[in-house]
């Protein structure tokens, strides 16, 4: 049997209502889902960071996870997979990510996540 979010916060209600009579369903699914919501605000904001839900977890970022991600968007839009603006619009945030982390070095996203520059043959790579 799986467990649905809305089937669990209406049993949770149903239990609570006698001893909290003022708090409508909606008040109660807004105070569950609210740690959630931030947890969400926080992964879209571009900065990444750690997150400590009590009684549930910590959520982190590690730089080396982010490269592998900025390697992956990279491949999916010379794949035609992403649209441009949103592949520019991650690829704006994982890497302002790594320069503030200061990733092993890093110093240019490409060499990050293993893309040629041209540094190494003399080459202009555009």
């Amino acid at each position: 049997m799986k467990l649905l979010s809305p089937d669990l916060i209406k049993e949770y209600y149903e239990s609570i209502k006698e001893s909290h009579p003022d708090l409508t369903l909606a008040q109660v699914e807004e105070i569950c889902q609210a740690p959630f919501i931030e947890v969400k605000k926080g992964m879209e904001s571009g900065t990444f960071p750690t997150i400590r839900l009590k009684f549930f977890g910590t959520f982190l970022t590690y730089p080396k996870r982010v490269a592998g991600v900025l390697k992956l968007c990279e491949q999916s839009f010379k794949d035609l997979k992403m649209a441009p603006n949103v592949y520019f619009k991650k690829k704006e945030q994982l890497e302002t990510y790594l320069k503030k982390q200061n990733y092993e070095g890093y110093s240019d996203t490409r060499e990050c996540v293993g893309i040629p520059t041209g540094k190494d043959k003399g080459t202009t790579i555009l």
